[in-house]
């Protein structure tokens, strides 16, 4: 990250950075203007500096989930930091990309709703090897190779299916939801990738895969025999203190089966028994940049 032009190799002075953001801010729209720092980085550098901005009034809008799905002190800290400097902390895309996922929990949680169970299909990837394997129609090693031709992959698809992402959104859902003692180490996580895959290299793991492929069938070949579907999926279950990131077996009635490849997300409240369904493209630059200037609109508007 650099300042000035691309021959000016000066590290970012964050700590400057927040000074002059508040004097522009002083000298704007009478002193009442708001003062907001937008991070689309993957930088810990720039995590690092969100609490003594909140504190000094600066609002943060960031699309960078680490943090969040990080240690729970961490997170604490920076709800008590902007508590402080009466500023916002927003991160709407760190939870499928634009869809309005952690906003509707926060509405739900601060209108009296006490969320029950929160359930996403949080993997694009995902979404679509399932898709592919559903009915027998492909093999899981065929699957992820289609995957990865199409760009839907990471550039090692291992980093896709060992479920690492789905699970700090599964954090971050946890923790809005009102849940604590959630840390990303203590969960169960269920990996897609066979366990003698895991540490090899990536063209071996492509090459070896279809060894793989019947264990995966029979299970998609069990549920569907009992009129269900399987899905990768994140469950936060309030109630019973407990988040689960794995293969989900869903009956007919689930709203997951017509899901499509999009991203969703369902919400059972004491007063939405009938899961709050919210759906759509869960990755893309377009709805993540709509996502973003949404978070940084409510912070000048707050």
């Amino acid at each position: 990250m650099r300042v000035g032009n691309d021959s000016d190799d000066s590290p970012v002075d964050f700590a400057s950075l927040g000074e002059r953001l508040l004097e522009e801010a002083s000298k704007t729209n009478g002193g009442n203007a708001v003062p907001v720092i937008a991070d689309v980085t993957a930088s810990l550098a720039v995590q690092k500096r969100y609490t003594d901005w909140l504190r000094a009034g600066i609002s943060v809008v960031t699309a960078n989930k680490g943090i969040f799905a990080g240690k729970e002190a961490n997170y604490q800290a920076l709800l008590a930091a902007s508590k402080e400097g009466g500023a916002r902390i927003l991160h709407e895309t760190t939870v499928g990309a634009g869809l309005p996922v952690l906003g509707t929990i926060q509405g739900l949680v601060a209108s009296s709703h006490q969320i029950q169970k929160v359930e996403g299909i949080l993997s694009g990837t995902l979404a679509f090897v399932l898709g592919q394997v559903a009915g027998g129609k492909k093999t899981l090693s065929q699957a992820v190779k289609d995957a990865k031709f199409l760009g839907y992959t990471e550039p090692d698809p291992r980093d896709d299916l060992n479920g690492m992402d789905v699970a700090r959104k599964a954090v971050i859902l946890a923790r809005l939801s009102g849940l604590t003692g959630i840390e990303l180490g203590s969960m169960h996580i269920e990996s897609l990738v066979p366990e003698p895959l895991r540490i090899c290299s990536m063209d071996e793991f492509m090459k070896e895969m279809h060894l793989y492929d019947d264990e995966l069938a029979k299970r998609v070949k069990d549920v569907e025999d009992s009129g269900g579907r399987l899905h990768y999926a994140a469950k936060v279950d309030v109630i019973n203190k407990k988040v689960t990131v794995g293969l989900l077996s869903c009956e007919d009635s689930h709203p997951f089966n017509r899901a499509g490849p999009d991203n969703m997300v369902a919400i059972t409240t004491n007063h939405y028994t009938r899961p709050l369904v919210v759906q759509g493209a869960g990755a893309g630059g377009d709805v993540t940049a709509t996502g973003v200037l949404a978070d940084i609109l409510q912070c000048a508007y707050q």
